[in-house]
């Protein structure tokens, strides 16, 4: 029979590998704790009923320096307690946040293209903030008064087990509401998380698009979906703060009940010679241990539901399946000569295919050009070459291999890829060259600046190749941004090379440096160009035009120039300054 993927804080339990014998120790740590706290109280039962009340002062002595020393070990324990449970928390955090960082890393593209970023922001952010909250200061508070709490029930029962009885009438309506929170309050707390969530994703949304919410003056727009989400979060915390409000005053109403019960109990037996004074004043002061850790303990519950709603969402990420991965069994793959081969590929994002059964195949070395109208299937084209993706009919084979036998790091570390709209990290220049070849000594990174022409861009600034630049590439032109994504991609020397219409939407002064960069680049490389500008296909020994994912034409620039046919009409395009093969 399978077993149920664990989901919620009970997920947290793998985490504790490594960490058992820490635990265990904190473990008994909060029990000695407990049992000293306990054991105070009935020490003060002894000294009035046999110290005090038969004016035995050795006996009180011994009693008096006995309770001062198991309260010293209660102190010392809990301090230590407190220090290592909140050491065992936040390790536990800092794997978790690792795993699911880690996680989010090898699923695949189309992960990302289904889920709002803001989405995955939050499982990061507020949901893991939410856990590191309870185990960093609830679980010091979950295990010491949990411990206490169990011992002051049976310190009641050793001081009198009538007492103990008394203190128990609570339990019935004690479990009977806490049931009934536990089931409102999971739903109510998930509802939270995922208000939380819709927000964070249209701030993300919105922050990303500031440039063209205000070009289009929708602002208005934005701040009214914002406002409207923010109320919905509001309610459904106002929703969850109200079974809150009705849970723990009646948690501690039932606590009262039981003191006046034990209370109304003890004054009857002391009455009628059946309990002395020392012990109904021992059972008063257990009840405080009784009824302390329980009032701590309900305003607990509250954050480990939401902790638990926030763990459910982290669990949800961490449990999806990578769509692409090393299968079983895959191999090494040793440097390639760069025979790309699409062997009668099929591939659907959804019901319908968008690419049908394309062939193509590419020597080593050779340089092959896709063109044609956008959404014809050419930028899923490369993402299966690049294998974001894997084919759902046919393959993709280099040097005669499948791409899906090796293992995908020892591909990667063979194939280069220059996108339209290149993405820079915060850093340098020279960080954001190395950024493929993280090992490259600072000699090659400026080498390889200077053959590309980085050198030029990065003499404007005073810092040259150090100087800073924010994340995505703010304060460098587009054509600049793709010079250093040029030499990015140069510095880690492929075997394979994706050009993803490089030179699109770049001036024609930054084109000509960006086309000389390119001829450094593609030399000796098999390459797979995504064409827009003709300068950039008449560098392909072939050209393929691909509409409605098949393939339509191809050939070299003068062949497919001399039919008549869509490569030549895209061509014409080109009589439009503003227009390009698309």
């Amino acid at each position: 029979m399978r077993h149920k993927p664990r989901i919620g804080l009970t997920r947290l339990s793998r985490y504790l590998e490594g960490r058992h014998r820490r635990v265990w120790v904190l473990m008994g740590a909060a029990a000695i704790s407990a049992a000293c706290q306990v054991s105070g109280w009935l020490l003060v039962g002894d000294a009035v009923n046999n110290g005090i009340e038969k004016d035995d002062v050795r006996r009180l002595t011994v009693v008096v320096i006995a309770y001062i020393a198991v309260n010293g070990t209660a102190w010392a324990l809990g301090s230590t307690l407190t220090r290592g449970l909140a050491r065992v928390g936040q390790g536990i955090v800092l794997d978790v946040r690792r795993d699911l960082f880690g996680h989010l890393t090898s699923l695949s593209l189309r992960y990302f293209s289904e889920q709002k970023a803001g989405w995955i922001i939050a499982r990061l952010t507020s949901d893991i903030d939410a856990v590191s909250d309870v185990l960093s200061q609830g679980l010091t508070t979950l295990v010491t008064n949990s411990l206490t709490l169990l011992g002051a029930v049976i310190g009641l029962f050793i001081l009198d087990w009538r007492l103990g009885l008394v203190a128990l009438v609570i339990l019935p309506a004690a479990i009977v509401l806490t049931r009934w929170f536990q089931l409102k309050s999971h739903v109510a707390f998930l509802r939270v998380r995922e208000r939380i969530a819709a927000v964070t994703a249209q701030l993300a949304e919105s922050v990303a698009g500031m440039a063209v919410i205000q070009a289009y003056n929708r602002e208005a727009y934005f701040r009214a979906e914002f406002d409207d989400l923010n109320g919905q979060n509001l309610v459904a915390n106002t929703y969850a703060q109200r079974l809150n409000s009705f849970f723990f005053p009646a948690i501690e109403f039932l606590g009262a009940i039981a003191s006046i019960a034990v209370l109304g109990f003890g004054a009857y037996a002391y009455e009628h010679g059946t309990l002395e004074i020392g012990t109904l004043i021992a059972a008063i002061g257990l009840l405080a241990l009784v009824f302390q850790p329980l009032q701590e303990l309900s305003d607990l519950y509250g954050q480990v539901q939401s902790a638990g709603a926030a763990m459910e969402k982290i669990t949800s990420v961490l449990d999806t399946e990578p769509e692409i991965h090393d299968e079983h069994g895959a191999r090494e793959l040793p440097r390639i000569e760069g025979r790309l081969d699409i062997d009668r590929v099929t591939f659907a994002y959804g019901d319908e295919p968008v690419l049908h059964a394309i062939d193509l195949h590419v020597p080593p070395g050779g340089c092959l050009a896709l063109v044609g109208e956008s959404g014809g299937g050419k930028s899923t084209l490369a993402k299966l070459i690049a294998r974001f993706y894997d084919p759902d009919e046919g393959a993709v084979l280099v040097d005669g291999i499948d791409l899906r036998t090796v293992k995908l790091r020892a591909y990667r570390r063979q194939l280069g890829v220059v996108l339209q709209d290149p993405f820079l990290f915060a850093g340098t220049i020279a960080d954001n060259i190395r950024f493929a070849k993280p090992e490259a000594s600072d000699e090659d990174v400026a080498a390889t600046a200077a053959a590309i022409g980085v050198d030029r861009v990065a003499a404007r600034f005073e810092g040259g190749l150090d100087h800073h630049v924010r994340e995505g590439g703010a304060g460098l032109s587009a054509g600049e941004r793709q010079l250093i994504s040029i030499a990015r991609a140069l510095l880690a020397d492929p075997r394979i090379l994706i050009l993803d219409e490089a030179t699109s939407n770049i001036d024609r002064p930054t084109e000509i440096l960006i086309e000389r960069a390119l001829d450094r680049l593609l030399h000796g490389r098999t390459s797979v160009i995504i064409a827009h500008r003709l300068a950039t296909v008449r560098r392909a020994d072939e050209i393929v035009v691909v509409e409605h994912g098949r393939i339509l034409q191809r050939g070299t620039e003068g062949e497919l120039l001399a039919e008549d046919g869509p490569f030549r009409r895209l061509a014409q395009a080109l009589a439009d300054p503003d227009r390009g093969l698309a």
